[in-house]
């Protein structure tokens, strides 16, 4: 498959922030850009988004070193299914609404387009058998927010052959991703499944009155989270030393949680309608506290951790 800009057309289903953002990445390394949605008011109204996201990486990235791709916005699904040479679905984190979304591509299945889902952790091998595509399906799991996180997990599927998983990972390098390619079809693949990991425990801690999730905010924040962005857990293994880690792990990992389903705390909180920040409340109470000045803070630390990184390589 020829995926130069010039020769390929990138269809994007979703208007949610994966969407929006997707898109984005796509056209700013030269793309023609289908982007889809079901709510054509709703999809009327993204442009101003667009322009928004432009705006920050020029400031904070850079311009592209080519043109900018074209964004055409569509509310008929026929558009991208009859025209886009690799389509792109980042609708909700629901096997049964991505599985019906992928199996009415009835003609991108019949060229043999590159499909990808973005899904955060469901069964690539499942999606695809379910929706009639599992020969035609890649994982492409981009991380939020999508125009500024440099990881895509590429997740291979049970059914997906290895010239489909070598497109997708060139895909994901020609818009200046680094890809990390998943053998296996894992719930939650590589990256939730270590951040669930850690929000196991962090919620562990505050049921059992260990500490305060604003305290355990701040533990997280300032020790291992200013070391990741340069020594990732098996590098920061190695630097601790295995000796040292084993005598730590013969007395610690028993005590950690090994809670298998969703956690009491949790229950609680949607219980009392606190599903989090636009609700108001969550663990923390989000009516004393600013989120988008939360984000644009959040934005800016990933873009100097990113300066950091390139700067030292």
């Amino acid at each position: 498959m020829n995926l130069s800009p010039a020769s390929c057309v990138v269809g994007v289903c979703g208007l949610g922030q994966m969407g929006a953002s997707a898109a984005v990445c796509f056209s700013r390394a030269g793309y023609k850009v289908l982007l889809w949605g079901r709510d054509a008011a709703r999809l009327a109204a993204t442009p101003p988004q667009f322009a928004k996201l432009h705006a920050f990486l020029d400031e904070h990235v850079g311009p592209p070193a080519g043109a900018i791709g074209d964004i055409e916005l569509s509310a008929d699904l026929r558009t991208v299914d009859e025209r886009a040479d690799v389509i792109l679905e980042c609708v909700t984190e629901d096997l049964g609404q991505k599985a019906d979304l992928l199996s009415r591509l009835t003609a991108a299945k019949e060229r043999k387009a590159l499909l990808l889902s973005t899904t955060s952790g469901l069964s690539i091998t499942a999606m695809g058998r379910q929706s009639g595509t599992q020969h035609l399906l890649v994982g492409a799991h981009f991380w939020n927010p999508a125009h500024l996180m440099p990881i895509v997990e590429i997740i291979k599927g049970d059914d997906t052959s290895e010239e489909r998983m070598g497109w997708a990972t060139e895909l994901a390098t020609r818009i200046g991703k680094t890809p990390v390619r998943v053998e296996k079809d894992v719930p939650g693949f590589i990256g939730n499944r270590l951040l669930h990991a850690l929000w196991r425990e962090a919620i562990h801690l505050v049921e059992t009155g260990v500490a305060s999730p604003a305290d355990v905010d701040l533990v997280a924040s300032l020790t291992f989270g200013l070391r990741l962005p340069a020594v990732g857990p098996f590098a920061n293994m190695d630097l601790v030393g295995l000796e040292l880690l084993s005598q730590i792990q013969s007395y610690l990992l028993r005590d950690l949680s090994s809670a298998a389903g969703v956690m009491p705390a949790v229950r609680e909180h949607l219980a009392a309608g606190h599903t989090g920040m636009r609700s108001g409340h969550g663990f923390h109470d989000w009516t004393a506290r600013d989120p988008a000045a939360l984000i644009s803070l959040r934005d800016r630390q990933i873009v100097n951790q990113l300066k950091f990184l390139r700067g030292g390589k």
